[in-house]
This record gives structure tokens, sequence and C-alpha cells, in this order.
């Protein structure tokens, strides 16, 4: 496999750093050149809060694979957006949204998440991106793999749960205190052959339509 196609080489906010060097490459060299220099960041404040998230939750899980657990972040799809972190072990796999709230009162419903009283679609994408992992792994592998949608919120004052959706909200930075809690589905084997083909570039580039698996 090259370098570029092993996506365990992956740093935490992987995507968001290619975002910020295309956001980058779109002033005139001048212009970075001063930011440079000023360092004064060209990124919206957005990207750079959500970057900030996805590392803190990265660093979060580090201690994951000192248990044989497998984790990868930053894992590209084909329209452009990413899975910030995809953990696989015992349990299954958990595909992890990371969102950076700091200081925000986070409550969790049966259809949406509020966060200050705005609310987000964030478990109906959790669990399309879920479902979507679903069926490209066990495609790919040949046997069941079930897949756990979980939303890492960085930085809240409060989350609170008045809902029964199946999406796992956890605050980012004790979450590898949460995943071992469920229960186990996949045999070590299993773990090891999921991660064989989840760490495979060309693998997501397949989501959500028929492939054949390479030879």
């Amino acid at each position: 496999m090259r370098g570029e196609d092993d996506l365990s080489l992956n740093a935490p906010g992987a995507g968001l750093e290619s975002m910020l060097r295309q956001e980058e490459q779109s002033h005139n060299i001048w212009v970075r050149l001063v930011a440079k220099v000023t360092r004064n960041p060209l990124a919206t404040p957005t990207t750079l809060l959500g970057l900030e998230g996805e590392r803190i939750v990265g660093a979060a899980l580090e201690p994951l694979r000192a248990s044989g657990w497998k984790v990868l972040h930053g894992v590209p799809l084909p329209s452009g957006s990413d899975i910030d972190h995809v953990v696989i072990g015992p349990p299954g796999v958990f595909t992890i949204n990371t969102k950076h709230h700091p200081d925000a009162t986070v409550r969790v419903g049966d259809r949406m998440v509020s966060v200050n009283r705005n609310s987000f679609p964030y478990l109906a994408n959790a669990e399309f991106e879920a479902s979507r992992t679903t069926g490209l792994l066990e495609e790919w592998c040949g046997f069941e793999v079930p897949v756990h949608p979980v939303i890492a919120v960085v930085g809240a004052r409060k989350i609170s749960h008045g809902g029964a959706s199946s999406v796992l909200v956890v605050a980012g930075e004790q979450i590898a205190s949460n995943l071992p809690s469920a229960p186990t589905r996949l045999a070590p084997r299993h773990v090891d052959m999921v991660f064989r083909v989840a760490r495979h570039r060309q693998v997501w580039s397949r989501i959500g339509s028929r492939h054949r698996k390479a030879q």
C-alpha cells in the first residue's frame, strides 16, 4: 500500500488540515506571506475551532491502542467530507463525529441535539454515516460488522440526555472510558481484519455504491 493510501498514517484533524491548506492556496502569495509574518491564520474561526476539537478527541483516543484497539482519523468520503475518527475494537466499529462547543449547554433529544437552545441534526447525520459504513465494511469483510454512531462533544459545560437515540453522545475528553463499556461483538482476528480493510483510502471512495472487493 502506498503511504498516501494508508489512512492509519493520518493525524487527528487530517481532513480539516487539508481544507486549511486549500483555503490558504486560494489567497495570493503576498496575502499568505503577510499572514505568516503576522501569525494571523487565514482560516475561518469555525475551521480552527473544529481542528482543535478533533485534535483533543484524537489525543483522548490514544490510550485505547494499548488494549489492541485500532484508531483512524480523517477518513475521506467521496462527497469531500470525512469521518473525523473511526475506532475499531471488540464492540465493533465506532464512527465518531467531533463537535467543539466551548462552555455550551448541550441537550440530547430523540431527534435533535440542542446547543444553547439552538437545534442541530447531529443525530440523523451520525446515524446515516454509521449505516453507510456498516454496508461498506460488511461487503468488503464478508461478515457482520456492527457500527456504532458517536458524537464527541468537546468543551461543553454540561451534556444532558432527554431522549432515546441510538447515537452515543459523550464528552470528547472522556471518550476512551465510554467506548470499551459496550458489549463485545468482534473477535480479535475480526478486529484486525476490519482494520486492514478500513485503513485503505480506496475502500472509502466506494462508500454508498456497489463495488467489487479488490484482490
